[in-house]
């Protein structure tokens, strides 16, 4: 039996952090990124290994990172571009929570790693599935489409249309984001093909439903 989603409740971001019992964290100074980023945990358990500070690659470097937890062994076995986290030195320790002298939190300092990637946005859903934290691949579906348009399924070309109903506004936010969430799936290079075929899927709809909206 499947482990209850977190994503009926949740945001990604949100979610993500909870699965590595960390707490969200912004990185809001003008200085240089740092080696190491300071996050509050709310329990001792699964800690993350890395934190990766994610930039859009269609932005400058001056735009706020957006840091996401994460587990090195877990990603490195769910996505084939695994060049991206720098190998830990053997021998090196896990993080280890400790006190935090100024804030008295209990926190974990982590290395923090920049990447930038093609949307930041949808990069947290991503990792949540990627990395298997997530398994029920509904709740995917139901961040990339509509319950009307999922309902359609398998037809694709009813899911367009119905896809193509949509205002104005949520459509081209689904479109921005399907996309930028396909185009992720292709530069990380994720494993298990079923999330790639999902995505693939949220995509095409996506992009004919534009082309029938073209020609209304």
């Amino acid at each position: 039996m499947p482990r209850p989603s977190l994503l009926g409740s949740m945001e990604p971001l949100d979610a993500l952090c909870h699965h590595f019992n960390v707490v969200k964290t912004f990185y809001t100074s003008g200085d240089p990124l740092p080696k190491y980023i300071d996050m509050p945990i709310t329990r001792d358990a699964h800690m993350p290994s890395h934190a990766l500070a994610l930039y859009q690659s269609t932005t400058t470097s001056s735009i706020q990172p957006l840091i996401v937890p994460i587990d090195a062994d877990m990603y490195n076995n769910g996505f084939r571009v695994d060049d991206l986290i720098p190998p830990v030195a053997p021998g090196s320790a896990s993080p280890v929570p400790f006190v935090h002298p100024n804030s008295g939190l209990l926190t974990v300092t982590l290395p923090l790693v920049p990447i930038s990637l093609p949307h930041i946005a949808s990069i947290p859903l991503l990792l949540l599935f990627g990395l298997g934290l997530e398994t029920q691949t509904n709740f995917l579906a139901l961040h990339l489409l509509p319950p009307q348009v999922i309902s359609e399924f398998p037809n694709s070309a009813e899911m367009a249309r119905q896809m193509s109903l949509l205002a104005e506004e949520e459509f081209q936010r689904r479109v921005r984001y399907n996309q930028g969430m396909w185009k992720n799936v292709l530069a990380l290079g994720v494993q298990d093909t079923k999330i790639v075929e999902l995505v693939q899927t949220a995509w095409n709809v996506t992009a004919e439903a534009r082309r029938f909206r073209q020609f209304r």
